[in-house]
């Protein structure tokens, strides 16, 4: 090879590494400079946005029982009642119009997800929809069984004079107030929560209290079932006879149970010589 064409190729290279380096400084020093001006153009962006999002997500482990108001009028109804898929939303659908809730305790898991900036959940109440009411006798409706477990993080007892969510770990003090939740943007929060009743049947939604960063105005925001409907937990009578039928779910539907077998549903231990 000539050698001028030996200086000319290192000439190439030189020239071909200054420029990546003054390429790698001037971007360097743009990003630097427009950092403010992206940083604006994500929070326009983000301006649409929900500061905090609520989803619904199914609850692990043992589900409770469920009681109705009422019985299924139609034979389509009353076949779909029957079926006893506690699972299937056109289930869940009919057992609310029927007046259903579930019995003596209701799980909800929720996860919670910030759209803007730090989000700190400050409450989580449970707002009624409408008072209290009777505990729903109609008929009682055993759940399927299933054996893993999957525990709450926070408990109310509706029972109590002024109700509150406390941690499983100290029962006796309310959980928010000293303590609150802080949810990144982007990120995910996982709730658990435990609803208890035994005196009364309560239709309600959960309302969520949060406060968005940098001293943003405190906000709230309504959570509802996966299926846009209030949450419902009710008491239950001590005895199956304070119902007025009882199910017992097969696997293959449900079946009306009474004496011994609708006994044992709710008194396992004890010696039910009920005939049937």
């Amino acid at each position: 090879m000539p050698e001028n064409d030996k200086s000319d190729s290192k000439r190439t290279k030189i020239l071909v590494w200054a420029g990546g380096v003054l390429t790698a400084v001037l971007i360097a020093g743009l990003t630097d400079s427009l950092s403010p001006l992206i940083r604006l153009a994500a929070d326009l962006l983000n301006i649409g946005r929900p500061a905090l999002r609520a989803t619904v997500v199914p609850a692990g482990g043992r589900a409770p029982h469920l009681a109705v108001s009422a019985l299924p009028a139609t034979p389509q109804d009353r076949a779909l009642f029957l079926g006893g898929r506690f699972t299937d939303p056109a289930f869940l659908d009919l057992a609310g119009q029927l007046g259903g809730a579930w019995v003596k305790w209701v799980r909800v898991r929720v996860v919670f997800t910030a759209g803007r900036g730090l989000v700190r959940i400050t409450n989580v109440r449970v707002k009624e929809d409408p008072d209290p009411g009777p505990n729903v006798v109609r008929a009682f409706v055993e759940y399927p069984s299933e054996t893993m477990s999957r525990n709450p993080q926070l408990i109310m007892n509706l029972d109590s004079p002024a109700p509150f969510f406390a941690s499983v770990q100290k029962p006796g003090s309310a959980y928010f107030g000293p303590e609150s939740l802080p949810v990144e943007q982007g990120k995910q929060k996982e709730l658990g929560f435990e609803i208890r009743a035994g005196s009364h049947s309560h239709t309600f939604k959960l309302e969520v209290e949060y406060v968005p960063a940098e001293g943003g105005k405190p906000e709230s925001l309504t959570v509802s079932d996966a299926g846009g409907r209030p949450f419902r937990v009710t008491g239950a009578p001590d005895r199956y006879t304070g119902y007025g039928t009882v199910y017992r779910n097969t696997g293959a539907g449900l079946h009306a149970v009474t004496g011994r077998a609708a006994c044992e549903l709710f008194e396992p231990e004890r010696a039910c010589v009920s005939p049937g």
